[in-house]
């Protein structure tokens, strides 16, 4: 059930759009091996996704990264998966015209048990890495454009984190993201 903070207006909640599924996940006496994404006639979700860049973070146990996206007029989806340790990751729909709008899902993200996460458009997304060494996978329908990154402070989840957020790792550029409450998207791109 969705609940509001008192000393915010975000509600804790499924966002519309998001999708996660569980990983497919085999290990035997040599490893593992996990599909993340299938597609074609028996595709992992209903979809469409086509690939341009994949990348992949590692972290440093309570690094927190977020919350990030990418805006008009280059605007990104993503599919992000856990590839080794734990997260807590955050969702944050920025879409004024979304029903779920101001909303936050979190999910839990464990290499024992992976899954992945659809991120629509005007959703911003960070995580904070729970184990040393954790991995998460990006996949990206489009190409990173610097001046469509768009990001706001991870103030907005600091209720929600296993610790304080000032003791999280962060880098200068998230130290610096805008509160949600004052936030207004603006591209600097000229396409």
């Amino acid at each position: 059930m969705p609940r509001e903070f008192e000393d915010t207006k975000v509600i804790i909640g499924a966002i519309d759009g998001v999708h996660v599924w569980p990983v497919s996940n085999h290990k035997d006496l040599r490893g593992r091996l996990f599909k993340v994404y299938t597609d074609g006639p028996h595709p992992s979700f209903p979809e469409n996704f086509e690939t341009f860049e994949h990348f992949f973070t590692e972290s440093k146990e309570g690094v927190f990264r977020g919350m990030h996206f990418q805006g008009a007029p280059h605007a990104a989806t993503k599919v992000i998966s856990i590839v080794r340790g734990e997260a807590l990751d955050f969702l944050l729909d920025t879409r004024k015209d979304s029903k779920t709008f101001a909303h936050v899902q979190t999910q839990a993200l464990n290499q024992d048990s992976p899954v992945s996460i659809y991120i629509p458009e005007g959703v911003a997304h960070g995580y904070i890495a729970l184990r040393e060494g954790t991995i998460v996978s990006y996949r990206q329908n489009v190409a990173f454009c610097e001046s469509c990154d768009g990001g706001i402070n991870g103030s907005i989840v600091e209720n929600l984190l296993p610790i304080p957020l000032k003791e999280t790792i962060r880098s200068e550029r998230d130290l610096h993201l805008k509160e949600f409450a004052s936030f207004s998207y603006t591209s600097k791109c000229s396409q």
